[in-house]
């Protein structure tokens, strides 16, 4: 073979290679316009298609579409010690438009980017329902997160968000959101409701609960890093009335008193009381107490999860808080 011959064929090679990578780069740019303009998350920033509502499974990632809805002025957040209450339920009782918002498997960093997110875009919220397991009880400042978690898409930062739309994740819902735009997709419910009851197999028969080294510490000196933040938070929407719900258990998990662990959960909810004290139409409501209710098991689906009929019994508890302001009920 000539050396003519071989360039010849280097120079037909490599423009057969500008011209494939010239023509992926092409494609990739208009996949990526498109995500952009579907705008797969519905959150708002770049889409201009006009489409409504989502196709998402994921509270994590629907959320973002869910937040910043027009429709709803309140809104339930926390994880899925919070997921039962209706908010159909609480719209009727208080005139509020709520929207669910928990997530489950989440912690207070998860929940306060959502809180962010839809004060961000419902600056003058009706009523903000935050369920604070004891997960915001913690002492550790990091707070640190169990399971993966969208920052990016709840962030302030369009720069941030838009690196996490070239994925497949994102693709996927951009197929989702268009089958909706062309009517052969159904949405996902708008206001968030799912009932986890639906997949309870069988009664819940708890174990007898771990014995608990007695103390005598009084929770006097106890951090509440979570709980320092939400106050600074609860601040910073001086128009919204807030109820804090810690939600109930089993009674038997409750820790004996006078114990350390008494101790710090009566100085987490005194913490989280003090956040609310004297704020128009706001209160801390406890239900993590043993009384009848608490000590039936028929009430749970397992040691952490209510069912229904306790649902329905805070949902008009917290309905009587936002009426009554700091006159309604602290406990069942």
């Amino acid at each position: 073979m000539s050396s003519s011959t071989s360039s010849s064929e280097n120079r037909a090679w490599g423009h057969w290679l500008a011209t494939f990578v010239a023509m992926a780069a092409l494609g990739a740019g208009v996949i990526f316009a498109l995500v952009i303009v579907v705008d797969p998350y519905d959150s708002g920033r770049f889409g201009s298609l006009g489409i409504k509502g989502i196709n998402d499974e994921s509270p994590r990632t629907a959320n973002a579409s869910r937040g910043r809805d027009p429709q709803f002025n309140a809104a339930i957040f926390g994880n899925s010690t919070g997921q039962l209450l209706k908010p159909a339920e609480l719209s009727q009782a208080t005139g509020a438009r709520f929207v669910q918002l928990t997530m489950p498997g989440t912690g207070p960093r998860e929940q306060f980017a959502v809180l962010r997110w839809f004060v961000r875009h419902h600056v003058h919220a009706d009523a903000l329902v935050i369920v604070t397991d004891p997960a915001w009880c913690t002492d550790d400042p990091a707070m640190p997160i169990l399971n993966p978690f969208p920052f990016w898409l709840y962030s302030d930062s369009d720069i941030e968000y838009v690196g996490y739309l070239f994925s497949s994740r994102a693709l996927g819902r951009m197929k989702r959101r268009l089958q909706l735009a062309a009517g052969l997709g159904r949405p996902s419910a708008p206001d968030g409701y799912w009932d986890y009851e639906l997949l309870a197999h069988g009664d819940f028969r708890p174990a007898p609960p771990p014995d608990e080294p007695d103390g005598t510490a009084t929770g006097a000196d106890s951090q509440f890093p979570a709980i320092e933040r939400l106050a600074g938070f609860v601040t910073s929407v001086p128009n919204a009335p807030v109820v804090l719900v810690m939600p109930p258990i089993i009674a038997s998990d409750l820790p004996r008193p006078g114990t350390r662990g008494a101790a710090r959960l009566a100085a987490c909810k005194g913490a989280m009381a003090r956040i609310v004290a004297g704020r128009p139409y706001s209160n801390f409501l406890d239900f993590r107490v043993d009384d009848p209710l608490t000590r039936d098991p028929k009430n749970f689906l397992d040691r952490m999860h209510y069912r229904a009929q306790v649902a329905r019994r805070m949902e008009q508890r917290i309905a009587e808080s936002l009426r009554l302001g700091n006159a309604g009920p602290t406990s069942f």
